[in-house]
């Protein structure tokens, strides 16, 4: 009884015979019967019972005498179907529990793989089964039958464990080894590792500690030394037989000496070992000095007074004194102050210093051991480097002088600190996957679609959002199937053909049929629910009206047009499709029934196809549960597509033996999110200057592992820098020269001196220094400019009245490196200074002396490239220089070879009338005259060019005419000055 192909009946060998009627003229003619309904109900049972139904149509009324056609109740019938009983109790399963291990099992094969993932052995599901009453909820079991009871209970494949990993713990990070100056604060030191692998199927959990710290061991205190001196003791007198080293007689007054005590003492007053002093305090004071007894003769004098107090005037001066004692106060030579001053004056010390930022602040820093290591990742080794940290500028100290001094003056520690704020990265955040879309195909293969939206992008570093579409949405895409008989069109029978024309006696003529279409959802036992239209092919949609005709009692009655033939294959319009139809009342006579045959030419894409395999797209590559990376599995679906393009079910294709030559699975990989791995920060460089405002301390950290896919990116800061501490710069600097001083003259050769002084500066080209004590430069040899050997003397000379003379040196020029299209050739670079020479009567030039020129080796210069630059001509002149790539314009340095000319006049000048001196400083006639030259090649006379003008349709005469000339092949009358006779003539056509 199962419904197959109508084909399959139509070629059929042997047509089964079937009783029939063929109704005379004028009797009614009826349809045959339709086919039945689908069944009203899947199910009988007390209050349902199933029945389907079919109809049929009247085709022709009967004539005068013919037999009547039956009445409306007799043109339909209806039967029972879906006999069985309705289940009234039915098993009713939940979902499958979790996998757990059965011991009962034994140990399954670790290499076994279950959706992508390693297995290492057998494991139990469970899953609830219950018995339930339709309409009323849960039963007791007995109620349903045993044996269609589902199972409960099925063998699962557990994954294999995964304990914590992690990496052992790094070294611990360094205590400070040098002594701490000032108050000791106790430092700590710390240690972490990365957690490599997060536990799963039950593993081993991960320790609670990735960081642990400790204090370091106090730093010994760094004790600053000082020599302690004591008083001078008593002068005592050096023998004069010891200081003539020769026996003399015992003196009681002169030259002697005086000795003190020295200790080394540190900073807070506690005694020291004298080699502490040694290594730290600089070379020991003076143990001696010389002294003086006096004799009767010598002036004598009290010891000097106390300093009178400064009483904080800074710049002011203090003074002390001293008086005669004894018989000195009567001698004229003791009251001589010049001499012997009975006071000393002395200007009182400044204590006023003055605090001043220098430079740029330094990258914000975080605190050692701050980093924020972020468990329960799924990426590991996840370090953000965020919070509060500090940033330094530097501090200078200046005394009232302004004059750079030890940043201590201040109270300053050398820094002003600041806090400030790294901010933490955020990560790209999408929203969860949204519920699958309906499949792209209502027939054959297409694909489902679920996405994820951008909810907020990443910020400072956060990890990026994998790749999104143009509306912030990232996609998962799966191939998918839909039965293309999942849903059919359904109509019910035509209604019965109501004449539009009526004759009301005949009962006849032509009209409209009508019947209801719907589309049904297509299950095993037929067509059962009605569902939206648009869920069936619009394209198949049956029509729901149609034109009838009705015939009269005296016509021919045909039946219903049987189905179109099949056409072969190819499609290339060389077959036709027939169907047919049969009469099914002769006509009266006199009348003929039409054609009974119809055929139609096969053409492609309209009433014939061809069917060919297509896949869809891969989906995207799927993984296992629970993995968020790794190898996964890319699928694809097998299509039948019609020559038009519409897809529609494989059996067409498959019927067609078509060959199946596509991979439907493949391998794929998801890259695995990995974080950038960093290196510990370096300790802190050395000082890039010893001294001065500018130097920076740097330190550096390396990338250990890139990042990859959806990993947190790299910090692009891998070094930061911090100020150094400021620090005076010492050194030696000559002083002025002194005035040229001659020797008994007025004139010529004589002797100038300068002295070297000790200065102060910031370590920077510009500053000139400032003069402080020697005591300051103790530790500098005394080297000026390169040189150890010291020019304290020099000869000058001081010029007569008509001598020449030299001036003073330059100043140094920059730098100049030898160099070769910007790049530098290494032979290092050269300075030069020179003198000019003053010429005070032109009479004397030629005694005077050429101009000095000095250089010296240097390496600081730069390569700079020269261009000549040219300004726009006035005339005949235009300016002209030579420009550094730096935008200096200099003298020299660009090739004299390569100079533009300054100057364009010609020589000699242009005098001709309409002449005048090209670019080229040649002679040339302006636009309209043709120049005119003499044998030797120079511009002779400007001539007018005769302007030619080619004679129309209306010019009578053919001829040529000229204007603005006689007779241009007539000698000229103009005689030139060389007797010559110039004149024009055509040349060529």
């Amino acid at each position: 009884g199962e419904e197959v192909d109508r084909q399959l009946c139509r070629d059929a060998i042997y047509p089964i015979p079937i009783v029939c009627e063929a109704p005379c003229p004028k009797d009614c003619v009826l349809s045959m019967w339709s086919a039945w309904s689908s069944c009203s109900h899947t199910c009988s049972g007390k209050t349902t019972e199933g029945k389907q139904m079919r109809a049929r149509s009247i085709l022709a009324y009967a004539g005068e005498g013919g037999i009547q056609c039956p009445n409306s109740s007799a043109l339909q019938e209806t039967r029972s179907c879906n006999e069985h009983s309705c289940t009234v109790y039915h098993w009713q399963t939940g979902p499958w529990g979790q996998c757990i291990e059965d011991t009962s099992v034994s140990a399954f094969n670790s290499s076994a793989s279950w959706k992508g993932e390693a297995t290492c052995s057998v494991g139990m599901q469970t899953r609830k089964v219950i018995c339930v009453r339709v309409n009323v909820g849960q039963v007791g079991p007995k109620k349903c039958p045993e044996s269609l009871r589902p199972e409960t209970v099925r063998p699962c494949l557990l994954p294999c464990r995964k304990d914590c990993i992690v990496t052992p713990f790094s070294d611990w990070s360094s205590c400070p080894s040098s002594c701490q100056e000032g108050a000791v604060t106790v430092k700590k030191q710390s240690r972490h590792r990365v957690i490599i692998q997060l536990p799963a199927n039950g593993g081993r959990e991960c320790p609670d500690s990735l960081f642990e710290e400790k204090e370091c061991e106090a730093s010994p205190v760094c004790y600053s030394y000082r020599w302690k001196t004591h008083r001078w003791r008593r002068c005592q007198l050096v023998p004069w037989y010891v200081r003539q080293d020769s026996p003399g007689a015992h003196e009681t007054c002169g030259p002697g000496l005086q000795a003190r005590a020295i200790t080394c003492r540190r900073q807070d007053g506690g005694q020291a070992d004298i080699s502490e002093c040694l290594k730290y305090s600089g070379p020991i004071p003076s143990l001696t000095q010389t002294c003086q007894i006096p004799c009767q003769e010598d002036c004598q004098f009290t010891n000097w007074s106390k300093f009178s107090s400064c009483n904080g005037v800074c710049g002011g001066v203090r003074t002390r004194k001293r008086t005669l004692v004894g018989k000195s106060k009567k001698r004229d030579k003791c009251k001589n102050s010049q001499l012997y001053p009975l006071t000393e004056n002395q200007f009182c010390p400044c204590d006023k210093y003055s605090a001043q930022s220098v430079g740029n602040w330094s990258d914000c820093i975080l605190p050692e051991g701050k980093l924020e290591v972020l468990l329960g990742m799924k990426v590991q080794g996840d370090v953000k480097e965020c919070g509060q940290g500090y940033r330094y500028q530097a501090m200078a100290c200046y005394d009232q002088n302004n004059r750079l001094v030890e940043t201590s003056r201040c109270n300053s520690h050398g820094y002003i600190e600041e806090a400030c704020i790294i901010p933490c990265p955020s990560d790209c955040k999408l929203s969860e996957w949204s519920s699958w879309s309906r499949c792209s195909k209502s027939c054959g293969s297409g694909v489902k679609v679920r996405s994820k939206w951008l909810r907020e992008k990443p910020y400072n570093g956060g990890r990026p959002c994998p790749k999104l579409d143009h509306v912030n949405q990232v996609y998962e895409v799966v191939p998918c199937h839909s039965d293309c008989n999942q849903y059919v069109w359904v109509t019910e029978p035509w209604s019965v053909c109501k004449v539009t024309n009526v004759d009301l006696k005949e009962n006849c003529g032509e009209g409209v049929q009508t019947r209801k279409v719907r589309c049904m959802l297509n299950t095993v036992d037929g067509p059962s629910d009605t569902v939206e239209d648009y869920l069936c092919d619009p394209e198949e949609m049956p029509l729901g009206a149609r034109k009838c005709t009705l015939p009269c009692p005296e016509d021919c009655v045909m039946s219903e047009w049987g189905l179109w033939s099949q056409c072969s294959l190819p499609c290339n319009g060389s077959s036709v499709r027939k169907r047919s139809v049969e009469s099914l009342r002769q006509p009266d006579d006199g009348k003929s029934c039409p054609a009974a045959t119809e055929t139609e030419v096969c053409t492609l894409n309209k009433n014939c196809y061809h069917y060919d395999y297509n896949v869809t797209d891969w989906s995207t590559c799927q993984l296992s549960d629970k993995a968020v990376c790794g190898n996964g599995i890319k699928t694809r679906m097998l299509d039948c597509v019609r020559s038009d393009g519409k897809s529609v079910d494989l059996k067409y294709c498959e019927e067609l033996g078509l060959e199946k030559t596509w991979q439907m699975n493949t391998s794929c990989v998801v890259e695995c999110p990995v974080n950038c791995q960093l290196s510990d920060w370096s300790p802190w460089s050395e000082c890039s200057q010893t001294c001065g405002l500018t130097g920076k301390m740097i330190r550096r950290r390396t990338i250990n592992q890139p990042f990859q896919g959806d990993g947190r990116p790299c910090p692009s800061q891998m070094e930061q820098f911090k100020p150094c501490p400021v620090k005076p710069c010492y050194r030696w600097q000559y002083g002025q020269w002194s005035t040229c001083k001659v020797e008994d003259a007025q004139c010529g050769e004589g002797t100038r001196m300068r002295n070297i002084s000790c200065v102060v500066f910031d370590g920077s080209i510009e500053d000139v220094g400032k003069v402080v004590d020697e005591e300051f430069c103790g530790e500098i040899e005394p080297i000026i400019d390169g040189n150890k050997k010291m020019i304290l003397e020099e000869t000058c000379a001081v010029p007569c009245p008509g001598d020449c003379y030299l001036r003073e040196w330059s100043e140094w020029s920059l730098c100049q490196l030898t160099c070769i299209n910007g790049e530098d050739l290494g032979f290092g670079g050269i300075q030069v200074r020179s003198r000019a020479v003053i010429i005070q009567e032109l009479e004397n030039q030629h005694l005077c002396p050429e101009q000095a020129l000095e250089t010296r080796p240097c390496n600081d210069g730069q390569c700079y490239e020269y261009k000549w630059m040219a300004s726009p001509w006035k005339g005949s002149s235009r300016t002209v220089w030579c420009q550094r790539s730096d935008g200096l314009n200099v003298t020299g340095g660009c090739l004299v070879m390569h100079q533009p000319d300054a100057d364009r006049s010609c020589n000699p000048p242009c005098s001709q009338p309409h002449a005048y001196c090209s670019e080229t400083r040649t002679c040339s006639c302006e636009d309209g005259y043709t120049e005119v030259m003499s044998s030797d090649g120079t511009l002779e006379q400007c001539t007018l060019i005769p302007v030619v003008v080619i004679p129309t349709m209306e010019d009578k005469k053919a001829d040529v005419k000229t204007s603005r000339a006689v007779n241009p092949t007539q000698p000229s009358s103009n005689q030139s000055g060389r007797g010559r006779t110039w004149f024009l003539q055509p040349f060529a056509p």
